[in-house]
């Protein structure tokens, strides 16, 4: 009996320290070959970012950029004198002028892609918040 137990101890030993492997080697893999993968991902969404005009009215009250080891979100928060519907279509408009897809509305946050970025707007009576984040596959996501 104390035989099995101790074998099943190990297999779960080996199990666990495959399992946290894992993570850490598909970040390695991405990581050696390209070093700067990561400030270079940070600064090409800094610039989408940035190539996103605003509302003409549209007044900032917070900007952050997050940076996370591998993960890598901007966001920022403003007011604005449009209606909801004023700013689904206006962002609809700018966003596919520029190559974003629209994809929707998931649990009232307006979603576009390109590429392997993610663009969200969560729009309340005159505030919206916007965010922009790595959506693509490996360690980021």
């Amino acid at each position: 009996m104390g035989k099995i137990f101790r074998k099943i101890q190990i297999l779960f030993a080996i199990l666990v320290v495959i399992g946290f492997s894992i993570p850490i080697l598909q970040f390695l893999s991405e990581y050696i070959p390209n070093p700067s993968i990561y400030h270079d991902r940070k600064e090409n969404m800094k610039v989408e970012y940035e190539n996103i005009q605003l509302p003409k009215n549209a007044q900032k009250i917070q900007e952050s950029i997050y940076n996370k080891v591998t993960r890598i979100w901007i966001s920022t928060d403003y007011t604005v004198e449009m209606g909801r519907e004023n700013i689904k279509k206006y962002y609809q408009e700018e966003l596919t002028n520029k190559g974003w897809n629209y994809k929707g509305i998931n649990n009232g946050t307006l979603c576009f892609t390109k590429n392997d970025l993610l663009f969200e707007i969560n729009i309340e009576n005159n505030k919206f918040h916007t965010s922009l984040h790595f959506a693509g596959h490996g360690p980021n996501f």
